[in-house]
């Protein structure tokens, strides 16, 4: 994978690729994005998968955080009580507002 600085794809433009259908990296002062190469007629299929493969990337994280946190052994009574908790919480400070 190329690692592509955002200033020289600003100044050079799809030039900068050689034509080249690989994945690039480009990195930004603040952020930074994958370049990645599509092929004609099938840029709808295309979009889909590399959201589902985000999604799944995402769910992974979100998994390893709550491992990490000692979270990922809750139960689903233990879960459905944390979120009751937080709704009657948010029922009181609405309540509080009024």
């Amino acid at each position: 994978m190329r690692t592509i600085s955002l200033q020289e794809l600003q100044a050079k433009g799809a030039s900068i690729l050689d034509g080249q259908l690989e994945l690039a990296l480009v990195e930004g002062a603040k952020s930074s994005f994958f370049l990645i190469p599509v092929q004609k007629g099938f840029e709808q299929s295309q979009a889909d998968l590399l959201s589902r493969a985000l999604a799944k990337g995402l769910l992974l994280h979100s998994q390893l955080q709550a491992q990490s946190a000692g979270l990922a052994s809750l139960s689903m009574v233990e879960i459905s009580a944390e979120v009751r908790e937080v709704r009657s919480g948010r029922v009181a400070m609405n309540r509080n507002e009024k």
